[in-house]
């Protein structure tokens, strides 16, 4: 049988509920913090799991984000006809705060029977929720990231079936957060071992960097980058055209830059400005 959160449904209270903070807290906002998702943009690649969760649950609104000291961030919702164009939301006033304290999803079939949420907003009025389900986004370590949410205008219940899909949405919807966030973390030790190289070997500007790393990739070079690098004694002219010297090879070699191996680490070094600002953040 699906487990999920039983919360105490004895002591009523004659207003919303604040949640209690959950003990492991500071590590926990680390972990949304890492996450870099909190105010990003272009999030639709989530949309595909609010999809799921309203078409499993058989419900009209879904939604999913995140939640730091302050606020939940949507990574994706359907609020139709309720809370429309809304980013975010006060912590203290979501129904997710408390999803933060068990890593096992809470189900209420019908939040207005309910003394944890009778009194909320969301429920005595506009939109009128009465079902809510959410299911936490539990990291390998064991820390809430936010939750992923289905929503219902009349009370409903899920089956064990159900619950088991959504639990296993929620799971690799945080798999996938978490493996974007490996990566980029990945790709920045990457790239300040890279600059750290060419640093060491004359490279003062962004320009004579974004050089090396084309050449590296395969890219053509332009007059002025070819005039940089040669300057710098890391490309020559051979019969074959532009070629690394052995001071360019070695460095290319020692740090993994070939066409292959360097096509995703390169991909945050494309803007020029962006490359200026890692530059900036470098301790040399």
């Amino acid at each position: 049988m699906s487990e999920y959160q039983e919360l105490n449904t004895t002591h009523r209270h004659p207003e919303a509920v604040v949640a209690d903070i959950p003990s492991n807290e500071e590590r926990r906002l680390a972990s949304v913090k890492r996450s870099g998702l909190m105010d990003s943009e272009n999030l639709s690649r989530f949309d595909i799991y609010t999809r799921l969760f309203r078409h499993i649950a058989g419900v009209p609104i879904a939604y999913t984000g995140l939640l730091d000291e302050a606020r939940q961030y949507f990574l994706s919702e359907n609020f139709t006809g309720c809370l429309l164009g809304a980013k975010e939301v006060a912590r203290n006033d979501t129904l997710c705060q408390h999803a933060l304290l068990s890593t096992k999803p809470i189900i209420v079939n019908d939040m207005r029977q309910h003394p944890t949420f009778e009194n909320h907003p969301l429920i005595v009025g506009d939109p009128y929720w009465v079902f809510w389900a959410g299911f936490p986004l539990v990291t390998s370590e064991g820390y809430v990231l936010g939750t992923l949410c289905a929503v219902d205008f009349e009370p409903r219940e899920l089956t064990d079936e159900q619950i088991d899909l959504l639990s296993g949405v929620a799971a690799d919807m945080t798999m996938s957060i978490q493996l974007q966030t490996d990566q980029q973390e990945l790709i920045a030790d990457k790239a300040l071992d890279v600059m750290t190289a060419l640093k060491k070997n004359g490279m003062l500007s962004v320009d004579e960097a974004l050089a090396f790393l084309k050449i590296c990739s395969g890219k053509t070079l332009s007059s002025t980058e070819v005039t940089l690098l040669g300057a710098l004694g890391l490309i020559e002219k051979t019969d074959a055209g532009l070629d690394l010297t052995p001071k360019g090879r070695t460095i290319k070699t020692d740090h993994g830059l070939g066409p292959s191996s360097y096509k995703v680490a390169a991909s945050p070094l494309k803007d020029t400005e962006l490359l200026g600002a890692m530059l900036d953040d470098l301790d040399f």
